[in-house]
């Protein structure tokens, strides 16, 4: 009975340590922007592109991204993105789509 307990405390603490992932296919209209992290400020990639995130939990995570391009304004784009995958693998073949429109200046 003891050598049951002790396993069951190893399956809990390994899963609880496991890591969870989530990716986004960011798109613009138009192509071309830069994607930009509401948390840090750094640089994402380039329109369209697809961001990995890695969390110690499977639960949803608020992302605030920041996309610009010359001659159109700046949007802020929010949304919330399900860390459902076990491997970052996964997640890339499996992104959730988050589209931005901008506006051109001067319109």
């Amino acid at each position: 009975m003891r050598n049951f307990f002790c396993a069951i405390l190893v399956l809990i603490s390994l899963s609880a340590c496991a890591s969870h992932y989530g990716a986004a296919r960011i798109t613009s209209i138009p192509a071309g922007a830069e994607v930009v992290s509401g948390e840090d400020g750094s640089s994402l990639g380039v329109t369209p592109t697809t961001v990995l995130w890695k969390e110690g939990s499977d639960n949803r995570q608020h992302l605030i991204l920041r996309l610009q391009k010359d001659g159109y304004y700046e949007k802020v784009s929010s949304f919330w993105l399900h860390m459902r995958h076990s491997s970052a693998t996964d997640a890339k073949n499996d992104p959730d789509l988050v589209e931005v429109v901008l506006k051109k200046k001067g319109e």
